[in-house]
Parts: structure tokens; sequence; C-alpha cells
């Protein structure tokens, strides 16, 4: 009965761990990912606003209780609320990356054996069916392709001669009205 309540080897050790890997990585890792984005793009607009000075101000779109009343720069209690923010934001997703499971070079072991098996004659078959009705498929829009190329060129043609008559004409026109 011992065995039934382990976790696997190398699985999360602590209840925390074994929190983020089965239940809040899945569901919100994305999640955390976005909002960290959000702060990002905050803090960099607060900032920009900063460095632009007092020209921000006059900026219609931007909000008058970002400013300081007195030197009409954006005041910096909203900067250091962004950075903390930020900093905020950016630690958990410095402990959700470190509790992301890692991959086992790309997939899991029992797949790797199940794929490294020998395939059957009847498998091999039905995989050369399938290459060669795919090569028949990709014949056949390579022909529609080719096609639709020579109607395009055909198109560029007569719009090039077209063209060269629509010249002729206006040199022509140009040749009555100078007379």
């Amino acid at each position: 009965m011992a065995a039934q309540n382990q976790k696997p080897v190398g699985g999360p050790k602590t209840a925390f761990g074994r929190y983020m890997v089965y239940n809040f990585i899945p569901n919100y890792a994305n999640n955390v990912q976005g909002l960290v984005y959000m702060g990002a793009a905050l803090l960099i607009i607060i900032v920009g606003l900063r460095g632009l000075g007092t020209v921000a101000y006059d900026i219609p779109i931007v909000p008058k209780f970002l400013f300081d009343p007195e030197t009409h720069k954006v005041a910096p209690m909203w900067v250091m609320t962004s950075l903390f923010l930020e900093f905020a934001l950016l630690m958990v997703l410095a402990i959700v990356t470190f509790f992301t499971p890692e991959d086992a070079f790309g997939g899991h072991p029992e797949e790797e054996k199940k794929s490294s098996a020998p395939l059957s004659d009847a498998e091999v078959a039905k995989a050369k069916q399938t290459i060669t009705d795919l090569r028949g498929v990709v014949d056949a829009e390579m022909k529609v392709i080719n096609d639709q190329l020579n109607n395009l060129e055909n198109i560029n043609k007569k719009l090039t001669a077209q063209k060269n008559e629509f010249y002729k004409s206006i040199s022509e026109l140009r040749q009555v009205f100078k007379s």
C-alpha cells in the first residue's frame, strides 16, 4: 500500500511543488505570461511618458492623474508603482518557470519506445500507398498551378500590349494638340 502513495521519481517533492506542477502551471501558465507582458507594456508607457517630460502633459489621450501638478511630468509614484508591479509579475513568472517540468528531449520515454519499434509489412505497405496517393494529389495541384501561371502570363502579355497601345495613342494625341 505504501507504494501506491509514492510520486514518480524526479517529480516535485514538496506540496507547493506538486501544486505548481499539477494544478497551477497547467491551468494558469499562459495567464501569468500574459500578465507579465501587460505589466511590461504598462511600464514602457509610464517610463516613456516620464522620459518625454512636460511634453507628455500636452498629449490629450494621457490621463491627467498620472502627472505631478507642479512639474507637469509623470509622478514618480507611478513610475515606482509600475516598476514594482513588473518586478512582482516577473517573480511570479520565474516561479512558474522554475516549477515547469522539463521535457525528456522533446517527448515521453514511453512514446519514444513505441516509435522505435519496427513497422510491420502492412504498415509499410500502407505508408507507401499513402505516399503514392499524396504524390498524385501534388502532381494534380502542380498542373493546376502551372495552368494558372500560364493564364497569368497570357494576361500579362495582353496588358503589356494594351499599355503600349495606350502610350502610342497618348503620343499621337500630343502630336495632334501640338499641331
